[in-house]
């Protein structure tokens, strides 16, 4: 099976070296995790290098705070919200790629009202992200859509995968989404549409009630198939699909929809590489805070927020 070599999403970034590195617990580089020899196999450039050049001269880049507000809000379900605000030039251009993520607040609000929210689209200085409100930050979020929000980013693990997503070429590819994770779609969309892929997506409204970006792909020139239930429907048809040849697929929903297309894959007795949405919890996104910890099956336990993993070689419960 064709596994995705785990690395740190933010290294060699104007991110790296972090405050992980600073407190010996990097997840690239072994001498900052307190052994005595390199066992990293990393082919950037070097974390601990750049951390001695670094010395004490600076300290570790933090993300960009900026205060915003909404300048669109479009309802698209019972409880989900598409919705688009404002941020600088630079902040934009970091976010305008695959897997990116941000946290938001309401500025009155304390810091841990933050929740992280992916990034749907980048038009020049406006983003545009879906929230649905089931949590109480959300639902503080929407609470008040006059109100001003601070935004802090750019993150970038939203997507497990992603370095397959940038290099595929000219191939055949499957997206599934549903519900919720139809907004993360659409950036692994464009950069699919970028490398010339022949795609196929497979919407479901799930627990959001309405598919919201089946106009929206067809645009980019992708086959469309909504259903009404991705258990019911969508996997009958994505075995179908997989027996005329698929050779990458992307889920974009919950951790059961990737288990069950892995399910699909493993009772196939196929070995496809496949990218899927990050859904984590995560409170920092520096790896810090813990909630993001997770167990992989050879027992080691990595964070989320940071480290750029395979799914299917997480433990699942």
């Amino acid at each position: 099976m064709r596994i995705l070599k785990e690395h740190c999403i933010d290294v060699n970034s104007e991110y790296c070296p972090c405050i992980l590195a600073e407190m010996n617990h990097c997840m690239m580089c072994s001498q900052l995790q307190g052994k005595g020899s390199c066992t990293c196999e990393w082919n950037g450039t070097c974390v601990l290098y750049e951390k001695h050049w670094n010395g004490e001269r600076t300290r570790p880049q933090k993300r960009i705070e900026e205060v915003s507000s909404f300048s669109s809000v479009e309802t698209v379900g019972d409880k989900t919200v598409v919705i688009s605000f404002d941020v600088s030039e630079a902040l934009a251009h970091m976010l305008n790629k695959v897997g990116s993520f941000v946290f938001l607040r309401r500025k009155d609000d304390d810091q841990f009202y933050h929740f992280p929210v992916g990034v749907m689209s980048v038009d020049h200085t406006s983003i545009t992200v879906a929230i649905e409100a089931v949590g109480t930050k959300s639902k503080r979020l929407l609470e008040d859509t006059s109100a001003e929000i601070i935004v802090r980013g750019p993150y970038y693990n939203g997507m497990f995968g992603q370095p397959w997503l940038t290099t595929i070429r000219g191939e055949s590819v499957l997206l599934v989404a549903g519900g919720i994770g139809q907004a993360p779609l659409l950036p692994v969309a464009r950069e699919l549409v970028q490398g010339e892929n022949h795609i196929t997506a497979i919407l479901a409204g799930g627990k959001v009630g309405v598919i919201f970006v089946g106009e929206e792909l067809r645009k980019m020139g992708i086959d469309v198939i909504e259903v009404s239930s991705l258990r019911q429907e969508g996997m009958p048809l994505l075995r179908k699909k997989l027996k005329k040849g698929v050779d990458f697929i992307a889920s974009c929903g919950s951790d059961n929809q990737h288990c069950g297309i892995i399910s699909v894959l493993h009772e196939m007795k196929l070995d496809l590489p496949m990218a899927a949405t990050n859904n984590a919890v995560m409170c920092c996104g520096e790896g810090i805070c813990g909630s993001c910890h997770h167990k992989m099956k050879d027992g080691r336990v990595v964070k989320l927020c940071k480290v750029q993993a395979d799914f299917r070689e997480l433990e699942q419960d």
